[in-house]
């Protein structure tokens, strides 16, 4: 990566730029910056009080300027699916990051969106979704210096092709399963023979205790019944002579 020690994502809103991003700034130790925010907490408003307040156009203006003033250092940056509008900003992104773009079909994204005002998205007067994912598209292609296609991938696919992409080595995913406590193998046991002959030295003496145990715990049962069969016979007689 040289010097571009930052990652920029770019696509369609719904696309999982946020979702990747976290996730990939954890596997590759950057932060995660979000720049929708970073818009947000300059101004102090919504994206869509932004859009109501200075239209498709205005915003627009406002989100270039942020994003081409953006002064980062080893993280992975989200910006606003729009922001390929915007020249200085991208241009500025290219110099300080690699561009992946995280491509989804149109299907797709229609089914992922809700409501597109409430997500800050900026449309056109009469301008459908359709038409926007196909006016958005080209430019995404033409920045992008890497292209991820999401479609039937698992969020943990897309990271680990990104990562291969980048060049990064694979991480070994964790097995979260019950660990059990493993027998020691045959070969193990072939390698220590005097361990094995102990633990079967063990396992004899162990069953001969125990059978010993359990034989004089019948000897000692037997010569209890024994003692009172005796004492039961004595008060027999002893009543039977006193009846005499």
């Amino acid at each position: 990566m040289g010097k571009k020690n930052n990652i920029t994502l770019i696509g369609m809103p719904a696309s999982g730029k946020s979702s990747v991003g976290v996730v990939l700034a954890k596997r590759l130790g950057k932060k995660f910056v979000d720049t929708d925010i970073v818009i947000q907490e300059k101004y102090g408003k919504l994206l869509k009080e932004l859009i109501e307040e200075h239209g498709d156009e205005g915003f627009r203006e406002i989100e270039d300027e942020v994003n081409a003033g953006l002064d980062l250092d080893n993280c992975i940056i989200s910006p606003g699916g729009s922001v390929v509008y915007g020249e200085k900003a991208m241009q500025h992104l290219k110099e300080i990051s690699v561009i992946i773009y995280l491509e989804l079909s149109y299907t797709a994204i229609k089914s992922r969106l809700g409501d597109l005002r409430e997500r800050g998205i900026t449309l056109k007067e009469g301008q459908s979704l359709k038409d926007l994912y196909l006016e958005r598209v080209p430019l995404y292609e033409k920045y992008a210096d890497i292209t991820v296609n999401e479609m039937k991938k698992t969020l943990a696919k897309t990271i680990d092709e990104i990562c291969e992409r980048l060049g990064e080595k694979p991480k070994k995913r964790r097995n979260f399963k019950s660990k059990r406590v493993p027998f020691a193998s045959k070969d193990k046991q072939e390698k220590n023979p005097s361990q094995k002959s102990r633990t079967a030295k063990n396992i004899r003496e162990k069953n001969f205790k125990d059978r010993f145990s359990r034989e004089k715990s019948d000897i000692a049962n037997n010569n209890k019944a024994k003692a009172n069969n005796i004492q039961r016979k004595n008060i027999k007689k002893h009543f039977k002579k006193n009846e005499n």
